[in-house]
């Protein structure tokens, strides 16, 4: 009896030791498992806050992306509503007029842009400078002005019915020169408070009837236009090539 006492002692000492020992294992690797979940959370966590942030990021990005940087509202050409607004006359006459004066006024402010002013009395002349050109031997200029009335309440008339009785002639400061000439409609310019026009005034050969002298270049003297008007006096220097 006490040899199967002893053995059956043995025998539990080892089932104990068995037992301690998978129970042992079994608890290593239940606490290996939670290290694990909870090292796998820190990471999910860690992740989950940089996914938030990039979101954030390219939202932000987004956001600037779509601020506007320019309107986007159709830029309307004046132009184009001004004729509009003619074209809307009642009748093809006023059409025609309304848009004729527009387009002078186009050409006007094209020309004033490049063009130095001189003022004569209430009138404003405008020159853009000329050159002079050779035709059969002949010295020949053709001086371009726009002329416009800055007189609010009157009408101011510019005449020159003939080479003999012309307001407005050249000089290199010795010899007067008289055109040839122009586009003086009538013998005048009438122009309403505000109105303007161009004016083309040639000096060449002689015509006759006032002009005996052909004009003659010389680019070492200095020529000016002439204007002796009851409203005003003045010169204008032309600067010629």
């Amino acid at each position: 009896m006490t040899q199967n006492n002893t053995i059956k002692l043995v025998a539990l000492v080892i089932a104990a030791s068995l037992i301690f020992s998978v129970t042992l294992s079994t608890s290593v690797y239940a606490e290996e498992k939670k290290d694990k979940k909870k090292d796998a959370k820190k990471d999910s966590k860690k992740d989950s806050k940089k996914d938030t942030k990039k979101k954030t990021v390219k939202k932000t990005e987004t956001k600037q992306e779509a601020k506007p940087t320019a309107t986007n509202a159709t830029t309307i050409d004046p132009m184009q509503q001004k004729l509009a607004e003619c074209k809307a006359k009642p009748n093809q006459r006023e059409q025609y007029e309304c848009e004729k004066a527009l387009k002078a006024g186009q050409g006007n402010d094209e020309f004033k842009s490049k063009a130095t002013k001189t003022m004569i009395g209430p009138i404003a002349f405008y020159y853009a400078g000329a050159t002079v050109e050779k035709s059969s031997g002949k010295d020949i200029v053709n001086l371009r002005f726009l002329v416009e009335n800055t007189n609010p309440k009157d009408n101011i008339a510019l005449y020159c019915t003939g080479p003999a009785f012309c307001n407005y002639d050249v000089s290199d400061g010795t010899t007067t020169y008289k055109y040839a000439s122009n586009d003086f409609t009538n013998g005048q310019i009438v122009l309403k408070p505000g109105a303007s026009r161009t004016l083309n005034i040639l000096f060449g050969p002689a015509i006759g009837y006032g002009s005996y002298v052909d004009f003659k270049f010389d680019p070492t003297k200095q020529y000016v236009f002439n204007v002796k008007e009851s409203w005003g006096s003045g010169t204008i220097p032309l600067n010629l090539k």
